[in-house]
């Protein structure tokens, strides 16, 4: 069974690539990945890995070294991510889309000593700017570009300190998208990612059986899980690179794969609810479709529902910090169509006021704080984020993450997310909720996803913005929408503006990037000032 705990004949756990590991030596002819028409076997793929540790450990690598992997998504980028994990070192997580400084700057801060990608050719400056002892070629194939090597000594040794308390072994430092903040390094131990693997797959009840599609990059946490969660209960991963254009494109995939399960983000299910003939479709193979990340509007769920009665939704929640805390059982979807669920198995969950006391009275709002064996261990040199967010012995538990974000929870136990924190922004003193906002934005007809942000206002401090995606074939005048928010929301609550967008950014992650919309936003009103100032 997934749940179980794996260990070792002394009965301690095993690394969290061993599942893998088993599964290869089981059955190495069984198909571990789809991925750009190729089927690749549980055998080749531990073959490959083995060559990427092969290369690591002859170039010196020894356990704990931080090893970044910069590369598009493909087999051998799979491979390299087990292939870390088998050398004993750690997996520094970047973006393909990254930019050379911003990939050096991520270097530098967790003080690599090896990168993995699929141009090295190109980086033969890299060694003046970084503590790099090599870097090496995603391919291991024979016509695989040479490994760079450093070729002066260090000017001073590379220091493992991550400066924060680190419980059992360290695994990975999954990168946060940014979306809530300035992007960090979330430290990620084996045992983290076992208790994530426990919960999440008792809950959704895989088995080898299952197909899982995911487009979201293997360099974030939610597209790690959605590669090495599959390859440890034995399943198949269904990965591409990106996201179909076309609705119809994404079920014609689904259909051909005989996909199982669907794994995304809600902006990839907001895509797919943009077909205006959605229920002409159908998805004979599917079992589920699991979200997580931001919450899934109910929208989306009750479209989802409507298109596809047999296909279970999986409604969750989740941080890079904790990985999944909460699920919303889909036969509860229907009466509680705007709760994120209760916490999975092995997770406690409280509401805590300002005060730093827990809530006890039912819709009472206060901060969710989550304990559980996949807490994250902090953040990677910065023991002073880590201290304020994590709490030691606290409410009977020995660590505490505070997650940021304002729950309510009815009594029957279950969560409702009101807002982040950091989200909720005033207009003239009084303060804006942007998911009520975009809730009824949502219902307007024609609309397929929506978000709400702020933007400075001379008089109100900030107003409220919807930025709005339509159904396709869908038209809609921004006044109408103003004018239907107007009818049910407070003043301070309709939107001053309502514009209009062809898809809604997203972060390297795959969730809504906000900051990107309201730097859009700023630049666009800068724009016509100065337009302004012209025509005078």
């Amino acid at each position: 069974m997934p749940g179980n705990r794996p260990s070792d004949s002394g009965g301690a756990p095993l690394r969290f690539h061993a599942r893998f590991e088993r599964n290869a030596a089981t059955f190495p002819g069984r198909t571990a990945v789809t991925l750009a028409g190729r089927d690749v076997s549980y055998g080749e793929l531990d073959v490959l890995a083995e060559r990427h540790r092969t290369a690591l450990v002859g170039r010196g690598a020894v356990a704990g070294d931080r090893v970044a992997l910069y590369a598009e998504l493909s087999v051998q980028t799979i491979a390299a991510v087990i292939g870390i994990l088998k050398a004993g070192c750690v997996l520094v997580t970047t973006h393909p889309s990254f930019s050379r400084r911003k990939l050096c700057h991520q270097i530098n801060e967790t003080e690599a000593a090896f990168l993995i990608t699929g141009r090295p050719d190109t980086f033969s400056g890299v060694f003046d700017e970084t503590p790099l002892d090599a870097v090496l070629p995603v391919d291991t194939g024979r016509s695989a570009p040479r490994t760079l090597v450093r070729s002066r000594p260090l000017a001073s040794p590379r220091s493992a300190d991550p400066q924060i308390p680190l419980e059992g072994s360290l695994a990975a430092l999954f990168y946060t998208s940014g979306s809530s903040g300035a992007p960090k390094g979330v430290a990620t131990s084996h045992e983290n990612m076992d208790a994530a693997f426990r919960a999440v797959t008792a809950h959704q009840k895989n088995t080898a059986d299952d197909a899982v599609l995911t487009f979201t990059p293997i360099g974030s946490d939610f597209g790690f899980h959605n590669v090495m969660m599959p390859l440890s209960f034995g399943g198949r991963v269904v990965a591409f690179p990106a996201m179909p254009v076309r609705p119809h494109e994404l079920i014609e995939l689904i259909n051909r794969e005989q996909v199982t399960a669907l794994h995304a983000f809600p902006p990839v299910l907001a895509h797919l609810c943009r077909a205006d003939d959605l229920h002409r479709y159908a998805l004979p193979s599917v079992r589920y479709i699991s979200s997580s990340g931001q919450r899934l509007p109910p929208e989306h769920i009750a479209r989802l529902r409507k298109a596809f009665p047999d296909v279970l939704i999986h409604s969750m929640y989740g941080l890079s910090e904790c990985k999944r805390v909460a699920y919303l059982p889909p036969e509860e979807a229907d009466r509680r169509p705007t709760s994120v669920g209760l916490p999975l198995p092995e997770v406690r969950t409280y509401l805590v006021d300002d005060d730093g006391r827990l809530v006890t009275g039912h819709d009472t709002v206060g901060e969710l704080a989550v304990a559980g064996d996949l807490v994250t261990q902090g953040y990677w040199r910065d023991p002073e984020l880590t201290s304020r967010v994590l709490k030691r012995n606290v409410f009977g538990e020995a660590k505490v993450f505070f997650t940021g974000d304002l729950f309510r929870k009815d009594r029957d136990g279950f969560l409702y997310w009101v807002a982040r924190r950091d989200e909720l922004f005033a207009r003239a003193m009084v303060k804006v909720d942007p998911q009520e906002v975009e809730a009824r934005v949502r219902a307007f007809p024609g609309v397929a996803d929506c978000a709400v942000v702020p933007l400075a206002d001379e008089l109100a401090g900030s107003v409220p913005v919807a930025c709005v995606v339509l159904d396709e074939g869908a038209a809609a005048d921004p006044e109408a929408i103003v004018e239907h928010c107007a009818r049910t929301l407070d003043w301070h609550m309709v939107p001053a503006r309502v514009v209009f967008h062809d898809v809604l950014p997203l972060t390297d992650s795959g969730k809504t990037d906000k900051r990107a919309l309201v730097r859009g936003l700023e630049a666009s009103e800068s724009d016509r000032r100065n337009g302004a100032q012209d025509d005078r």
